[in-house]
């Protein structure tokens, strides 16, 4: 039995929930064979499977890590998506130790949705702003979320 998601908003809400999750087995029925992502982490293999890579990475490093979504904007085969991912850092992350810190990142994705599958997806993450939540000072607040 098919339970994918059909709606192009639903196929691409449920492309973040291997971030929450861990379990990225629904990337068998939500990406194209051929899914491009743009651009690549250091180290990331184009495809699926890299995807699936990232997503462990994340999950060791904060594993409450959650996604929550600002604005998801439809616009013919493609979808918007802004924003807010959070988590708890217990484990290293691009070179840093764990701080046990709350952190919060904002991000902005464009995802291209075809015959029901993510074809490519286009993002930007303020990576600048995490990297400075993980060297601050203990006590130093977490950023609001953007509404």
């Amino acid at each position: 039995m098919n339970t994918a998601p059909t709606d192009t908003a639903d196929i691409v809400r449920a492309f973040y929930e291997p971030f929450r999750t861990g379990d990225t087995s629904v990337y068998d029925e939500l990406l194209a064979e051929d899914w491009v992502d743009l651009p690549l982490a250091p180290g990331q293999a184009q495809g699926p499977a890299g995807m699936a890579g990232q997503i462990a990475i994340f999950r060791r490093a904060m594993p409450d890590y959650d996604v929550q979504h600002q604005d998801v904007i439809v616009q013919g085969d493609k979808v918007a998506v802004r924003n807010t991912v959070s988590g708890t850092h217990r484990g290293a992350f691009m070179g840093h130790e764990p701080t046990g810190k709350r952190i919060e990142m904002r991000t902005m994705d464009v995802h291209q949705v075809r015959d029901g599958k993510i074809v490519a997806t286009w993002h930007l993450e303020d990576f600048a702003g995490l990297m400075a939540q993980l060297n601050a000072p203990a006590d130093a607040p977490t950023p609001a979320p953007w509404g």
